[in-house]
C-alpha cells in the first residue's frame, strides 16, 4: 500500500511539471469526485441562459470547453450552476445570487434566476400553464407532452396529451390509442391494455379521414381474427362487429 501511495504521489508530481496549472486543477477536481458517475449523477435539468455570466460563490475556475464545463457541473450535486466565457473560462458555482448580460458567454443553472429573463428551456410546468390558455387546437400541447415524457416528467406529459386530445388533436388521440392497443401496450402510461378503447379511437379517427388510424384499425381487426395471435386473450371481449364490420365510408 505504501509503495502504491508513493507511486501515485510521484505521478502527480511529474504531471504537475508537465501540465498547465488549469488542466492540473481540472484533473484533481475530477479525481476528487470520481465516485460520481453517469448512473448516479443528478437528473435535474440545467436551465440555459445564453449571453449571461453569473454572480455568486464559485467553487472552481478552470479552462475547459463549454461541453466539458457542462458535464463537470451536471455530474456534481454540489454544483448549483456554471458559466462559460468565450475564452473557455469555466466557473462552477456553489451558490448563485443572480445573472448579468455578457455577449458570447453561457450560463446554466439548476434553479431559475430571479429577476432575470427566462431561460431558453423554461420549466415544463410553466409551459403547460401557458399553453392551457393559448393552444386552442392542442398541437403545441401534444408536442409538449412528447417532450415531457422524453424528460421523464409523466405528470406534465399526461396533462398535456389529455388536454391536447380534448382540444381536437388527432395525433394525441392516436398516441393514446396506441398505449391501449394490446400490440403496442404502454404499461408506463396506462394501467392495462384495452383493445376496445384502442379500437374505438382508431374507428372514430378513421371516420374523420385519418389514414394512419385506418391502417391501425385494419391491422387490429386482422389480428383479432387470427386465433393464433399472441394477444388472443386480450381480444375476448372485443367489439368486433362494431369496429371491424362494414365500411368506414358510410
Amino acid at each position: 500500500m505504501r509503495k502504491n501511495g508513493l507511486a501515485k504521489r510521484l505521478v502527480l508530481r511529474t504531471m504537475s511539471f508537465c501540465m498547465p496549472v488549469a488542466a492540473m486543477a481540472a484533473i484533481l477536481l475530477l479525481g476528487a469526485s470520481a465516485q460520481t458517475t453517469a448512473q448516479n449523477a443528478p437528473a435535474d435539468e440545467l436551465f440555459n441562459y445564453p449571453d449571461t455570466l453569473l454572480n455568486g460563490i464559485t467553487s472552481a475556475q478552470i479552462s475547459l470547453s463549454l461541453e466539458q464545463c457542462r458535464k463537470l457541473c451536471e455530474g456534481r450535486t454540489g454544483c448549483m450552476a456554471f458559466d462559460h466565457s468565450p475564452n473557455n473560462e469555466c466557473r462552477l458555482f456553489a451558490s448563485v445570487a443572480g445573472g448579468r448580460s455578457d455577449t458570447g458567454s453561457t450560463a446554466e443553472t439548476r434553479s431559475l434566476l430571479s429577476n432575470y429573463r427566462d431561460p431558453t428551456n423554461p420549466p415544463l410546468a410553466a409551459r403547460l400553464e401557458k399553453l392551457k390558455a393559448t393552444d386552442s387546437d392542442g398541437h403545441e400541447l401534444f408536442a409538449l407532452s412528447k417532450e415531457a415524457f422524453g424528460r421523464n416528467n409523466r405528470d406534465v406529459g399526461m396533462q398535456a396529451i389529455n388536454l391536447a386530445m380534448q382540444r381536437g388533436s388527432q395525433d394525441a388521440k392516436l398516441e393514446i390509442a396506441r398505449w391501449y392497443d394490446p400490440r403496442t401496450f404502454a404499461q408506463d402510461r396506462v394501467d392495462a391494455a384495452d383493445a376496445n378503447k384502442a379500437g374505438r379511437s382508431y374507428f372514430e379517427l378513421a371516420l374523420e379521414g385519418n389514414s394512419e388510424a385506418n391502417k391501425l384499425l385494419t391491422s387490429l381487426c386482422q389480428d383479432v381474427g387470427d386465433s393464433s395471435s399472441s394477444h388472443a386473450v386480450a381480444y375476448q371481449s372485443f367489439l368486433r362487429t362494431t369496429y371491424c364490420e362494414g365500411s368506414i365510408n358510410p
